[in-house]
């Protein structure tokens, strides 16, 4: 999927259940590497802690903007294919 599909996917969600801006940011962040694992979010996001992080990708995940792949400590992230 190309970045201008996820960008209207993005702008085409109900304003009330719009991504917030850190959620924006993570899409772009994984748009940017393909494939991320939590390591490397957690790094590129020191300020936010873990478990706000993980809520966060569990949504955006809800949402169908990002796919998780794998499972325990191998987990990558991408963004999720139509």
């Amino acid at each position: 999927m190309d970045s201008l599909a996820t960008v209207r996917r993005i702008e085409n969600i109900q304003p009330r259940s719009s991504p917030f801006p850190r959620r924006q940011e993570i899409v772009a962040t994984i748009r940017e590497n393909k494939m991320v694992s939590f390591a490397f979010l957690s790094r590129q996001f020191r300020l936010v802690p873990p478990s706000t992080l993980h809520f966060d990708l569990k949504q955006l995940a809800k949402a169908g903007l990002v796919q998780k792949m794998g499972s325990t400590r191998g987990v990558v992230y991408s963004l999720k294919t139509p």
